[in-house]
């Protein structure tokens, strides 16, 4: 059994980054750039007005208005002498002579002739051409994640594809003869199916796609619906029948599937029954069937995983130290992920932290670590945090 920091090394040391595809602009948020991108323009391509107001020829207090300029309109050939004025709106070219731009707050008009009630600094509320960014320069780098900023700041310089990393193709396989579909009546003995909801959910969340397949406790059955996952898919994420039970497949069927075990249990709680494992350039892991464990197993090395494979550079989840708010004994000598929730004063740990109650994650915006030593922590101590998607 290793340590939650063991794991999380493997993890990143068996996942590299995925072949690079070319995609249309708008269907990349979410990725990460496989190349720098070169500006193919200025930007801004021209100088242009910051402001609604008065293009100004010269420095005068009194100037005389020769013409007006919308945003879109081209002034090439066109000047402004000492003493002219031109009517400009914001995002518009800027005509040779321009000295200035003066708000329309502070500009009084009487025909065509205005006078200014404050003075104005020469270039003030003029955009330069290639202020932003010059033409090749490096717009964005190698490696930088696509926000909706990014794309914003990309289609603003005319660029329609850009090359990324491949989004993985993923394959949720639920396992388990007790588990009843919601909608389904639910007879004595049988629960309802939770993981495929939460894992399909926090997937489409980080902007991924997945197939489900449900298997029912049988080892020819989950071998042969494993071995197609591991076909068609880059990762696989089983949940249940990794443990030692009688009617617990998955560990056996991935063993003939020839999977090769990076890490088998991992020394945490909840999760301890964590299995990852590679085959040629597939992941795979195993997750304990107990829904809360599910989810913090996920966050902790499925989401590093995956978030690996697209090529971001900083796959786990930002840490931070935070004061606990109360007192609180740990129990055992396995490290514990403890679901929590920060706010202005510090971290409260939330209660029903059994490995079985999703519930505790509804509101969780945190997981505390406490490590395989820690005993007792007081109010006050400072804690190890992992912030949780928002």
């Amino acid at each position: 059994m290793i340590s939650i920091k063991e794991a999380l090394a493997r993890v990143k040391e068996n996942t590299a980054k995925l072949d690079s595809v070319n995609v249309d602009l708008l269907d990349a948020l979410g990725s990460v750039l496989s190349e720098s991108i070169q500006s193919p323009i200025n930007m801004p391509p021209f100088d242009q007005s910051a402001m609604d107001g008065y293009a100004l020829g010269g420095e005068a207090l009194v100037y005389t208005v020769v013409t007006e300029i919308q945003a879109g309109a081209s002034v090439n050939g066109k000047s402004l002498y000492q003493g002219e004025a031109a009517r400009i709106f914001t995002g518009a070219m800027i005509p040779e002579g321009t000295v200035s731009i003066a708000k329309q707050e502070i500009v009084k008009r009487d025909g065509d002739t205005i006078t200014l009630l404050e003075n104005v600094r020469k270039g003030t509320s003029i955009r330069k051409k290639g202020e932003e960014l010059a033409i090749n320069e490096i717009a964005i780098a190698k490696g930088t994640y696509l926000n909706p900023a990014a794309i914003g700041f990309l289609s603003g310089l005319g660029i329609q594809t850009v090359n990324v990393y491949r989004k993985p193709k993923i394959a949720i396989i639920v396992t388990g003869n007790e588990l009843t579909k919601p909608g389904e009546k639910l007879v004595p003995g049988r629960i309802y199916e939770s993981n495929s909801a939460t894992l399909t959910s926090v997937l489409k969340h980080a902007g991924f796609d997945s197939s489900l397949v449900t298997v029912k406790d049988d080892f020819n059955s989950t071998k042969e619906t494993i071995g197609n996952a591991i076909d068609q898919n880059d990762v696989v994420i089983i949940t249940g029948g990794i443990s030692v039970g009688n009617y617990d497949f998955v560990g056996k069927a991935l063993a003939e599937l020839q999977v090769e075990e990076v890490f088998y249990k991992v020394k945490q709680k909840p999760g301890k029954p964590l299995f990852y494992g590679k085959k040629e350039a597939k992941s795979i892991f195993a997750l304990p069937g107990n829904p809360a464990a599910v989810l913090t197993c996920y966050y902790m090395y499925v989401r590093t995983a995956i978030r690996s494979l697209i090529g971001i550079s900083t796959p786990m989840l930002e840490e931070r130290e935070v004061s606990l708010l109360h007192d609180f004994t740990k129990k055992g000598d396995r490290a514990h992920l403890l679901k929590a929730d920060i706010n202005k004063e510090g971290v409260q740990i939330h209660n029903g932290q059994s490995s079985a109650m999703l519930s505790s994650f509804v509101g969780a915006n945190s997981l505390i670590y406490l490590s395989e030593e820690d005993r007792e922590i007081k109010k006050g101590d400072k804690v190890l945090v992992y912030i949780l998607p928002t």
